[in-house]
């Protein structure tokens, strides 16, 4: 599978989080589930229609469990003069080395199929934070941003 490397900035992020593993997916599917019925995330100032999950947190490597987080972009000063809504988690995913992986086609298929390559893939991995973009504009790519090592 070919990927790029790219050197990104740091993300400011506003959503839900939940705790998952490979061995138990179900969380990241109950999330999925109702993030865009959540009539708080609607109050997030979100820069774009994007979906941003984030895979952070990690008990070691991908086989351990982690936290994941599904939101949207938000600016540095990207809270509400309330606050976020309570029960919005603010993330924020540093700047650092990438890797990127573009899965396009029937989701969330494809995009499994695409982290199942990952997981065999020569990567140095960092295993601190891995995001994925889901465009609002095109519901069939999703991009894959594995952290690295230099």
């Amino acid at each position: 599978m070919n990927h790029e490397s790219l050197e990104l900035s740091a993300l400011e992020l506003a959503g839900l989080e939940t705790r998952a593993s490979n061995d138990d997916p179900s969380p990241i599917g109950a999330l999925w589930g109702s993030f865009f019925s959540d009539a708080r995330m609607q109050k997030v100032p979100a820069l774009d229609d994007d979906v941003v999950a984030v895979y952070c947190e990690y008990e070691g490597d991908h086989t351990r469990p982690y936290t994941f987080f599904l939101g949207r972009r938000i600016g540095p000063d990207g809270c509400l003069p309330e606050g976020l809504p309570e029960g919005i988690v603010r993330r924020r995913v540093p700047a650092g080395k990438f890797a990127r992986i573009v899965s396009v086609g029937e989701q969330p298929g494809a995009m499994i199929a695409a982290w199942q390559e990952i997981w065999g893939m020569p990567l140095a991995r960092r295993y601190d934070h891995d995001f994925e973009v889901h465009p609002a504009a095109d519901p069939t790519r999703v991009e894959i941003h594995v952290g690295v090592d230099g």
